[in-house]
């Protein structure tokens, strides 16, 4: 699984159905939310897959995807963010 960090924009102030957005991913798609508007996804699919995903959710609202897989994360946070930043995961049946 790769690691994105997701940022948006609140645009008009309403709620995004972020659930529907992570279930419209791939199998096995996880988030991590901060602050509503800052989030961190596992999913096998590229960042330009997952930016077009989720145009279908946010409509006009700015945003910003990257792939951070491979950097490296230090800071002060609570455990259940390192839980979800180091949690090991599996290979795909096909690997």
């Amino acid at each position: 699984m790769k690691r994105h960090l997701l940022v948006f924009d609140d645009g008009s102030g309403s709620d995004l159905d972020l659930q529907a957005f992570v279930d419209a991913l791939d199998p096995g798609a996880r988030m991590y939310t901060m602050d509503g508007h800052v989030c961190f996804l596992t999913s096998d699919l590229p960042a330009v897959e997952i930016s077009q995903r989720f145009v279908a959710v946010a409509g006009s609202r700015l945003f910003f995807i990257a792939d951070v897989t491979s950097s490296d994360c230090t800071g002060r946070m609570l455990g259940g963010f390192w839980e979800f930043m180091k949690r090991p995961t599996l290979p795909s049946a096909a690997e």
